[in-house]
């Protein structure tokens, strides 16, 4: 029956994992189709016979992908990924058409009749991991979730919603060190999933990359790039892509222009080329000015319908030209710069409170840094429950035996001993005789990771001055087709600041349920639109923090172990990701304050000035206007 065939193809797509979606026809086993001339011409075209059959079509569980509908012009239903929009005479009946386009919910199998037009729905079941549950909550209550599933098999079934699932709670929680490592895992599986079989660039060349980050610097984007280290062939390049909006007027003398996520990208991205110097790490430096941005404002536009809102469109604008991938590689000057600026305090702690003539471009957690951007000195061991001394200069500010412990994942991932530790591992013999072995250790290791991330000899200093001069200026457009999105990060482990203002309102009940509105709205709020903005440059855009496991995972930890509201900020929001950062020894961001793209890239700040005059003045909700 058509009731059986529908419920057949809803579990089967439920099973796909990753993102899609999908428009599907599937012909009626009828003796009219058996015999085309029978089928008599539809009413009012005698081109094209009416075929019997049924066409299915929808989103996955999430709506990673962009699917539109559109049912007003004269009872045609109009399925596309991106709106059809234009202008279109009013003499039609196609003037309310551009209008009333719908974003098509995700997690439901649609299905319209060719024949009669009725249009049925049936939500997909949704696939439950009972491993995953395993690795998140104590055994005893894992096999109570279970029982409440339907059937026993290791892949259970419910309901295809986003509804979390129901877990009563218990004095027994897992650490949040050994909820770190679990993520850590199922991160490390989700990257690998959308990197290891990666299209090759239409190049074919091993210098150019198959896979890009969309790389802010945050904690989200640089552990999607050390992962997809892993996964990525060595030979391959991985590209990072970082996108900075700026006027014409304000540029002035600079060299480049300056905004938070271009600091905290060029921080990571120099601690990238000292923990990973055999990997080819491209920086691409998307420099926007908004002279640009009016240019395709109007495209863009239509790339967002029927999204219109001023906060939609700098997010959607960030998007696109990062997709489009257009840049400079960035020039080694530029990286001195922002750590002398980062010592000058362009970087300031968060818990210095800015003057109105200096907006610090980054924060970091209370007491992480100084204002003078140098470490402090940490008394005790920051691995939980440990209240040992740290040695100055750990990379992971741990006692002896915790950095050990601290670096056991790396090296089971390496398959041999990390040694990563300079202060730890290296720290025999007199302090002074350590300290310079370090620094012309680093040194040695820092140049040869430089000039194999900008093709610079090594040879002889005055010619790799001159190349990183060159490769300062030099155009360059990413190949990629895969982007890697952090996407999903923030709103599943309290990222945001609203987050801590809920907390500080109706606590961890009030998160715990503004977390699941954030999860439950992600495909009408974004990630229709940033399918359609990145695709738009025939890019895919794929998500590992929206990685189905994970996310299991991550709704059947207790809030407490995600974040810690009571710490400052910095360090308590996503906590558990900043435990995995540590993990695998990326720290420049693992106490990076968030900032949103459109106000770390600086989009919003030009954008508002000249649509409103002042930031002040500027409302994300305001529907967007062209600028003429």
């Amino acid at each position: 029956s058509g009731t059986g065939e529908h419920e057949a193809i809803a579990n089967a797509i439920s099973r796909i994992h990753g993102e899609f979606s999908f428009i599907l026809f599937v012909p009626s086993p009828s003796k009219k189709e058996s015999n085309p001339s029978s089928i008599s011409p539809s009413k009012g075209n005698n081109s094209y016979p009416s075929r019997p059959g049924y066409i299915y079509y929808g989103r996955d569980c999430l709506g990673r992908r962009s699917l539109l509908v559109n049912r007003s012009f004269g009872g045609v239903v109009v399925l596309s990924s991106v709106a059809m929009v234009g202008p279109l005479s009013t003499k039609d009946n196609l003037s309310n058409f551009n209008k009333t386009w719908e974003e098509i919910p995700p997690g439901i199998v649609y299905r319209l009749d060719t024949c009669t037009g009725e249009e049925t729905s049936l939500s997909m079941p949704r696939v439950v991991n009972k491993d995953i549950l395993d690795m998140a909550i104590p055994p005893i209550l894992s096999s109570k979730i279970r029982q409440d599933t339907n059937g026993s098999s290791e892949q259970s079934t419910t309901k295809c919603t986003l509804e979390p699932l129901v877990i009563d709670e218990t004095p027994i929680q897992r650490s949040v060190e050994a909820a770190a490592n679990g993520l850590l895992k199922l991160l490390d599986k989700a990257v690998k999933r959308r990197v290891a079989q990666a299209p090759p660039p239409k190049s074919q060349s091993t210098s150019d990359a198959s896979v890009a980050v969309l790389f802010s610097g945050g904690i989200d984007s640089v552990i999607l790039a050390a992962l997809s280290h892993r996964h990525v062939p060595s030979n391959q390049p991985i590209d990072l892509i970082n996108v900075s909006f700026y006027k014409d007027a304000d540029l002035g003398s600079k060299a480049a222009p300056t905004s938070p996520d271009r600091l905290a990208a060029i921080l990571s991205y120099h601690e990238m080329l000292r923990r990973f110097p055999e990997r080819r790490w491209k920086f691409i430096a998307v420099d926007v000015p908004y002279k640009e941005v009016l240019d395709q404002e109007k495209h863009i536009l239509r790339l967002i319908s029927p999204l219109d809102s001023t906060m939609d469109f700098n997010i959607a604008t960030a998007f696109w030209f990062v997709g489009r991938g257009k840049g400079r590689m960035l020039g080694m000057d530029e990286v001195e710069d922002a750590k002398r600026g980062l010592e000058n305090k362009v970087a300031v702690r968060n818990d210095t409170v800015p003057t109105s003539s200096q907006e610090p471009l980054l924060r970091f957690a209370k007491g992480d840094k100084t204002s003078n951007g140098k470490e402090s000195s940490k008394t005790t061991c920051i691995r939980e429950g440990c209240n040992n001394r740290t040695r100055s200069g750990c990379i992971f500010q741990a006692c002896k035996f915790c950095c050990g412990k601290l670096q056991g994942p790396i090296s089971s991932y390496l398959g041999k001993s990390a040694r990563l530790c300079p202060t730890h591992n290296d720290g025999i013999g007199q302090q002074s005789n350590s300290n310079s072995m370090q620094r012309s250790s680093s040194k040695k290791r820092e140049k040869t990771a430089l000039a194999g991330a900008g093709k610079l000899p090594t040879s002889s200093p005055h010619s790799a001055s001159n190349d990183r001069g060159k490769t300062n200026k030099s155009p360059i457009t990413s190949c990629a087709k895969i982007l890697l999105s952090g996407v999903g990060a923030d709103e599943q482990m309290a990222g945001y600041g609203r987050h801590r203002t809920t907390y500080q309102r109706g606590g961890y009940e009030a998160l715990r349920a503004e977390l699941q509105m954030d999860v439950d709205r992600l495909w009408t709020r974004n990630l229709g639109r940033d399918d359609r903005c990145l695709s738009d440059h025939g890019k895919e855009a794929r998500f590992p923090y929206l990685d189905e496991d994970v996310m299991t995972y991550l709704e059947a930890l207790p809030l407490e172990d995600k974040c810690d509201m009571t710490r400052p900020l910095g360090e308590g929001d996503k906590l558990i990701l900043r435990k995995v950062a540590r993990m695998i020894g990326v720290m420049e961001c693992s106490t990076l304050v968030k900032r949103a793209i459109q106000f770390g890239s600086r989009i919003a700040k030009v954008s508002d000035k000249s649509r409103f005059g002042s930031c002040r003045k500027a409302t994300g909700q305001i529907k967007i206007v062209a600028d003429k």
